[in-house]
């Protein structure tokens, strides 16, 4: 059985929705929030070209790479650390901030695909 999710709200609010009136929600501007992008986070790294050829081809996330450098580069730092880089990639599959466009299907295939093989390594 999976968990009940739930969010803490205010009991003004709470009576509002018993009342059939949504609260709005402010909704934060990440873009706003991002960091400036480098330009070392506008192409591939050597590193990450190193990482990326060490992994067995069908589990390259060559298309990510390629739209996303910059989380590509993130992804081979991390790579030394399998705990973080699992984490990371759990941060990526799954929107916690809510409200987020996500990654195209190729792209989120390629990171599910890179998620389970890091499990099964880990596993071993």
């Amino acid at each position: 059985m999976e968990p009940l999710s739930f969010e803490f709200v205010t009991v003004e609010e709470a009576k509002q929705i018993l009342d059939g009136i949504v609260p709005a929600k402010d909704v934060p501007d990440w873009a706003g929030m991002r960091r400036p992008s480098s330009p070392e986070a506008q192409s591939i790294s050597v590193a990450a070209l190193k990482w990326l050829a060490m992994l067995p081809p069908e589990v390259r996330p060559l298309a990510l790479c390629r739209a996303y450098p910059r989380i590509g580069n993130q992804l081979a730092a991390l790579s030394g650390d399998p705990a973080a880089l699992s984490a990371y990639l759990g941060d990526l599959l799954i929107d916690r901030r809510g409200g987020r466009q996500g990654f195209p299907d190729g792209v989120a295939l390629e990171l599910s695909r890179l998620q389970e093989h890091l499990l099964r390594m880990m596993q071993q």
